[in-house]
């Protein structure tokens, strides 16, 4: 009888442990790694707007959600800094210096707040095609399509 009730104990306390690992470390990662890919279709789909340094609100507020969401992401996943290295994720601090990254290209992609800042609309285009080569090393994705 005792050892019908431990392995009865055991099974549940196996399939409490499975559950928290799947919802807490395994799914918020792939859901990150979502996010991640996300960032990198953003910015290579409007890769020519941003390197052009035209100015769009759509893809400002699409460049800042994006922003936004992979640093709410990160902390959806319970002991990062361990998980990051099994599932090949970006640090904590690469994630958080891209996402200002990404905020400033957001900010760059708003006329009204670039009149009369810089010299010239190269400026812009420099900055930005800096800004998203930096993007991509931090956190390891495809940012360009001349990228290797």
């Amino acid at each position: 009888m005792d050892t019908l009730i431990f392995t009865v104990l055991g099974g549940i306390l196996v399939y409490v442990i499975g559950q928290i690992i799947l919802t807490r470390i395994i799914i918020p990662s792939q859901e990150l790694k979502k996010t991640l890919s996300g960032i990198s279709n953003v910015l290579l789909l409007h890769q020519a707007k941003l390197a052009n340094a035209s100015f769009d609100k759509e893809i400002s507020s699409e460049i800042k959600s994006k922003s936004a969401e992979v640093v709410s992401k990160t902390h959806v996943i319970l002991w990062f800094a361990v998980v990051r290295l099994v599932f090949g994720l970006p640090s904590l601090k690469n994630i958080m210096s891209a996402s200002r990254q990404l905020n400033l290209l957001s900010y760059n992609m708003l006329i009204e707040n670039n009149v009369d800042q810089r010299s010239s609309r190269s400026d812009f285009a420099f900055e930005n095609i800096n800004v998203m080569r930096d993007i991509g090393r931090l956190l390891s994705i495809k940012t360009s399509y001349g990228e290797k």
